[in-house]
């Protein structure tokens, strides 16, 4: 047994905030905290002690906003984004609906109760609004979620608005059901940079039955043939793991993506989160983490994914770095305990990570180095030129470089990303907190942030895992009552 560290949490029964510890035991990280009316908690933070130590490693604070929010009630109750955060947006999440054509058993935003569906005017001004606050830095992800933001009729045109104002990717967070159903409508959202966010939970109807009421796989297996046919190759697949559901099923998922990976570009695995709607009574039963998915992907590739394959997310920021020179306007600097990441190359039926073929920590602390201290620019393009020599194999640099030219000459841009993405997909696990494993300190770096309607001000941002777990229910009840004559009922698409 080894003290972490301490943190702040808060109480699963009332939200309250409590002091937490984080200790090593068995091998594990175990968060423990005690609320003085309803006892002690203990839960798994990650279950592997060692990986936990190796992707803190890459820790990469940010200074937080220009303009944040004046903290009144202190963290975390009056989120905004307040002089507590310390890391910028990196991408905005929009719930445009509450309705919902599915009643998930898990569903973390409660989708299909309660209505809250922002006009466009709001969807706007919480998009300006997003800009404005993180200047000088600029957001370049949306995401459209819900609820299910493909029943709303006018996402074409909110996409449309989204580009306008300086998004350069777009995200359609959906189950898939009416892109299944209807291909006119898929098309109308596809467009340049528009990936489809995709629940994806397994490749067997027995993962859906029990995750999401039905057996949803086919309609999962005719959104991929429907982007084949429309000739997009923007796919993610997103299964939401937990234990005795679908971890049975990791490597499987896997296999698919590779034999669909001219339309399927990334994974992102994300361990159920204890928010929402959910039998909290599981936890024990259920409770699955980022080291857990890490350890699957080995176990279940035969070895071909390592665990040491992936590495924490604020190398994101280094490689970022690396790739524009020292010029990125955009901030990762996540906490590293928010997710991991690898890049997959399917190599004559066997699957190779790319990151084999690069001394990450070499080059993390060799680049970083030059980065922290502010280096002329003549210094930084010689530290990007010796470090990707020095640390990077040149089958993996020959293939990089068109693309790292690119981004100075943007017409060339999809034609080197498509030669490069050809036989490349991504592997990622992002597990959100709930009110068991709640660390405010992963809180205070999280950068994706829910953008809502404020009564103040044009937007208002909250972190992901502060929004789930203790803002939701004000917000979507402070909009609620405006918006339910803008929401019309619909039926839940058919499942034929």
């Amino acid at each position: 047994m080894e003290f972490i560290k301490k943190t702040r949490s808060i109480c699963p029964e009332d939200l309250r905030v409590l002091d937490a510890e984080l200790w090593e035991i068995d091998g594990q990280v175990i968060m423990k905290k005690t609320c003085p009316e309803h006892g002690s908690f203990e839960d798994v933070y990650w279950s592997d002690y060692a990986e936990y130590v190796r992707a803190n490693r890459y820790r990469d604070d940010g200074n937080g906003l220009v303009e944040a929010r004046d903290a009144r009630l202190g963290c975390p109750y009056d989120c905004g984004i307040c002089r507590n955060h310390r890391t910028h947006t990196s991408m905005v999440i929009l719930d445009l609906t509450k309705r919902c054509n599915l009643r998930c058993p898990i569903c973390f935003a409660h989708g299909g109760e309660n209505y809250f569906e922002p006009s466009m005017e709001q969807i706007r001004g919480v998009l300006e609004y997003t800009q404005e606050i993180n200047y000088p830095l600029t957001v370049r992800v949306a995401g459209n979620s819900g609820g299910e933001p493909t029943l709303r009729d006018d996402l074409p045109e909110i996409i449309e608005m989204e580009k306008e104002l300086g998004y350069q990717y777009v995200l359609v967070l959906t189950n898939g059901i009416r892109i299944a159903e209807d291909i006119d409508y898929f098309k109308k959202i596809c467009g340049p940079d528009v990936f489809i966010y995709l629940q994806f939970d397994g490749v067997t109807a027995e993962p859906y039955l029990k995750a999401r009421g039905r057996d949803l796989w086919p309609i999962k297996q005719k959104v991929i043939e429907n982007a084949r046919k429309i000739g997009t190759n923007k796919v993610v697949c997103v299964p939401t793991v937990a234990k005795g559901i679908n971890d049975h099923q990791v490597g499987d998922i896997i296999r698919y993506v590779a034999d669909n990976s001219d339309v399927i570009r990334f994974i992102v695995f994300q361990p159920v989160t204890f928010a929402g709607r959910i039998d909290r009574d599981k936890l024990k039963e259920m409770r699955i983490t980022t080291s857990d998915v890490m350890r699957l992907c080995e176990e279940q590739t035969g070895g071909q994914i390592a665990k040491s394959d992936f590495f924490s997310l604020p190398m994101n920021q280094t490689l970022a770095r690396i790739m524009t020179k020292g010029r990125i306007r955009h901030d990762l600097r996540v906490h590293p305990h928010c997710g991991v990441i690898t890049v997959v190359n399917k190599r004559k039926g066997k699957l190779f990570p790319e990151p084999r073929l690069i001394k990450n920590e070499e080059l993390y602390d060799h680049t970083r180095r030059v980065f922290d201290l502010n280096q002329s620019k003549a210094k930084l393009a010689w530290t990007v030129v010796t470090s990707t020599i020095k640390y990077v194999h040149p089958k993996l640099w020959l293939k990089v470089a068109p693309v790292v030219l690119a981004l100075s000459w943007s017409m060339m841009r999809p034609f080197t990303e498509n030669r490069l993405w050809k036989n490349w997909f991504v592997v990622s696990v992002m597990h959100f907190m709930d009110a068991y494993n709640f660390d405010l300190d992963r809180v205070q770096g999280c950068g994706l942030h829910y953008g809502i309607p404020d009564k103040e001000s044009k937007g208002r941002l909250i972190p992901w895992c502060t929004m789930n777990n203790i803002h939701r229910h004000s917000v979507e009840k402070q909009f609620a009552t405006e918006s339910k004559e803008q929401a019309k009922e619909q039926e839940p698409l058919s499942i034929a």
